[in-house]
């Protein structure tokens, strides 16, 4: 089982059998905590931790953090073109906040709509979770971000100022292979979830 925790563009690979990725450094699970995975990060790109009980592990580490479920979508439409958001200088998906009481795919289809003004999206299949890590104001905040494949009719899109996106959106398969050059590495995996 293997969990990958991105922190912004860093890596953190929790596993119970080796990844095979190369320059990783290897982090003892008895050291794992966000001081030390923040210490090594200032050296290496990539950081794992394999035990084979991880799991227990992934619990103990999850639970320095507080914990926010989130979910987006990569919405396509009838013409092959995928809806991105531009938001902090980085293309991205549609996603947020699963509010009390809301599946993930109700918030998924929700968040696109609010995000991007594209109603009525239909869920096609779950892709995959991912998740990243961020400080906010001294409180390190763990995301899981549900996604789905959708799919949605061409219409004029509106984005969300008040959520700083300054655009969204239908972007042709060459500007999606373009805009994936400078995204997260959470949404590059979402694409390749998807078989991109």
């Amino acid at each position: 089982m293997r969990t990958d925790i991105f922190f912004t563009d860093k890596l953190l690979i929790l596993t119970d059998t080796p990844s095979g990725v190369e320059g990783a450094y290897r982090l003892p699970s008895a050291y794992l905590s966000i001081a030390n995975v923040l210490k090594f990060f200032e050296t290496y790109n990539t950081i794992e931790v394999c035990d084979r009980a991880i799991d227990a592990i992934k619990e103990q580490f999850f639970a320095e953090f507080k914990y926010i479920e989130a979910a987006g979508g990569l919405v396509e439409n009838e013409q092959g073109e995928t809806l991105m958001i531009f938001c902090y200088r980085r293309w991205d998906l549609p996603k947020g906040h699963v509010d009390a009481g809301e599946s993930d795919e109700v918030c998924a289809v929700r968040e696109v709509a609010e995000e991007t003004g594209v109603k009525g999206a239909k869920i096609v299949r779950f892709l995959c979770n991912t998740f990243h890590a961020y400080g906010v104001y001294g409180v390190w905040e763990l995301k899981r971000t549900a996604w789905f494949e959708m799919k949605a009719d061409h219409c004029q899109t509106k984005p969300q100022a008040e959520e700083d996106i300054l655009q969204a959106k239908w972007c042709s398969p060459n500007e999606v292979e373009e805009n994936l050059r400078t995204t997260y590495p959470t949404i590059r995996n979402v694409f390749a979830a998807k078989g991109r």
